[in-house]
Order: structure tokens, then sequence, then C-alpha cells
């Protein structure tokens, strides 16, 4: 069973009123001992995206909530899981028969 875990990296905001531009998160999938991460970045716009929590009230759930409202996470898990799969169950393999 893979384990997501998403995780907010780091907020960029804007000095004169703490609006938020940029969100940095991530999310690992760990199954055993096999992991793979992802990264991303969310930029939001103060003209068309009003501010709705002060900066010091925020919390990581909130912004996580920001992140899901713009990023499909039922699709980058599948995506991180299919990784995952083939970690376990390679489709392509190398090596030298002459060195094995």
């Amino acid at each position: 069973m893979i384990e997501f875990t998403w995780k907010i990296n780091q907020l960029e905001r804007l000095a004169a009123d703490n609006y938020v531009t940029i969100c940095h998160y991530s999310v690992d999938a760990v199954d055993g001992e096999f992991s793979k991460g992802a990264y991303g970045t969310l930029s939001f716009d103060p003209e068309s995206q009003p501010a709705s929590t002060d900066f010091g009230s925020l919390t990581e759930d909130t912004v996580l909530g920001w992140v899901f409202s713009k990023v499909e996470k039922d699709v980058v898990e599948a995506q991180l899981e299919a990784v995952i799969a083939e970690m376990k169950e390679p489709s392509v393999v190398a090596g030298l028969p002459w060195a094995e």
C-alpha cells in the first residue's frame, strides 16, 4: 500500500500586505523500500483571487486546500503510483551478459 504525504514547502508573499503569491508544495509516495516524489509551484494573483485568510492565521491544511483546488490530487497520486509500480517490476532492464 502506497502512503502519500503532501506538504507545503514554502510560501512567497508580498511584503506590503502579506498576500501569498506563490506556494511551493511537494508530495512523497512511499511503498516499503520504494519511493518517489513530486514538487510543484502555484501562483496566486491578488487581482483575481482576493486573500481569504490572514497570513498569520494560515495553516498547512488551509494552503493544501488551495493546492488541491488547482491540482488534480488523484492524477498526481496515480502518476506516482505508476512510477513506483515500474520501480518494483521494471519493464525495461539494462546490463551486459558477460558482466553479470
